[in-house]
């Protein structure tokens, strides 16, 4: 028996979903590899921990944005 048109349509957007977020996470996760670093070394020094504050609150953002982005609509 065939797939109904309905079915095939919500494959794909469940696929789509996917591949935007694979697509969006792996930049998130070179940036995060990127900032470890800074997350180790930033809150160990004075007036410093405020920055790694903000790398972590950005990095969630990025986050949320990217999954949020991926849901069907």
């Amino acid at each position: 028996m065939t797939p109904s048109w309905t079915a095939v349509v919500a494959g794909s957007r469940w696929m789509q979903r996917v591949l935007v977020v694979l697509c969006a996470i792996v930049p998130l996760l070179v940036v995060t590899l990127a900032c470890t670093p800074a997350l180790v070394v930033l809150p160990f020094l004075p007036a410093h921990s405020a920055r790694a504050t903000a790398i972590v609150r950005q990095l969630i953002a990025w986050t949320r944005t990217a999954l949020i982005a991926s849901r069907s609509r």
